[in-house]
């Protein structure tokens, strides 16, 4: 992993490399693999030492505050499903900008770009919170981040994801119990599972014939994605994933993960078809 930092930015660029684990027996890269891979810049934005005094959240007293990801979104072009596969030995840039400084939070935004590719091929968003490790309530962002960065507290965020508060009558559901392997060095579930858990509920959904429209479409893809993270869940804890379409528009599904009926994960996945029939439902 390769690192650069521009202090005027603020901006962070990140040097990944595609690993055979990324993708999945059909060559193809997975969502949740997606999600695992976002989260490595965001990390580096965290603790690498060239962020220091320049992102948000470094030189935090990790004993009383934490920085929980509440949302995170991204927008694919075509060509990002097309050339991202384990036949070739590609490495991705992403890059992280500071986009909106809040009370509480604060906002990346940045562009993913392939290898011999002046051009975007996806655009990401991820909000930051902080929060009292005592309460894990929101807490005020340091006052050296609202200083330095009084001019993007008066920018207009990034899109952003409201919280689901009602679903259809016509719902699927599916069920799954967290397992050790989805659990994080803070004993919670890794946030990419709860994409992993989405994955295993279309693929119900595809099986049982669920969806009018989302299994008739040549080769759908995904167009836009926003997760919003709500509440944290625990090893062994049984969550239930629900899933509809969207009235207006069935290419666009809904997700809601539930403990104990009580919302921790909200999610939607807008598809666009493939005319080119080209690609396969096998990359979901």
């Amino acid at each position: 992993m390769d690192v650069s930092v521009d202090p005027q930015g603020p901006s962070m660029k990140i040097i990944l490399e595609l690993q055979p684990e990324h993708f999945n027996k059909e060559e193809n890269l997975t969502h949740s693999q997606f999600a695992r891979l976002l989260w490595i810049p965001r990390i580096s934005a965290l603790y690498h030492t060239k962020a220091n005094n320049i992102f948000p959240s470094s030189h935090l007293d990790q004993k009383t505050v934490s920085v929980f990801v509440r949302y995170q979104g991204a927008t694919f072009s075509k060509q990002f499903w097309e050339t991202l596969n384990s036949e070739q030995n590609q490495s991705i840039c992403v890059t992280l900008t500071i986009a909106h400084i809040g009370k509480t939070s604060y906002m990346f935004q940045g562009d993913i770009v392939v290898p011999g590719n002046s051009t975007a091929v996806a655009q990401h968003y991820v909000q930051m919170v902080h929060v009292s490790t005592e309460t894990r309530r929101p807490i005020p962002l340091p006052q050296w981040v609202t200083e330095k960065y009084r001019h993007l507290s008066k920018s207009s965020p990034p899109e952003n994801m409201q919280p689901l508060t009602s679903w259809p009558s016509r719902v699927h559901k599916y069920c799954v119990t967290v397992p050790q392997r989805d659990i994080d060095v803070n004993q919670h579930t890794n946030q990419a599972s709860y994409v992993k858990y989405v994955e295993e509920a279309i693929s119900g959904g595809l099986r049982s014939g669920f969806y009018t429209v989302l299994g008739q479409i040549t080769d759908p893809f995904i167009e836009k994605v926003g997760m919003l993270y709500r509440r944290e869940t625990l090893l062994g804890d049984h969550l239930e994933v629900l899933n509809w379409e969207d009235s207006a528009e069935p290419r666009k599904l809904f997700f809601q993960i539930l403990k104990n009926s009580n919302p921790v994960f909200d999610c939607f996945i807008q598809y666009s078809e493939d005319s080119s029939k080209e690609r396969t439902l096998a990359k979901l």
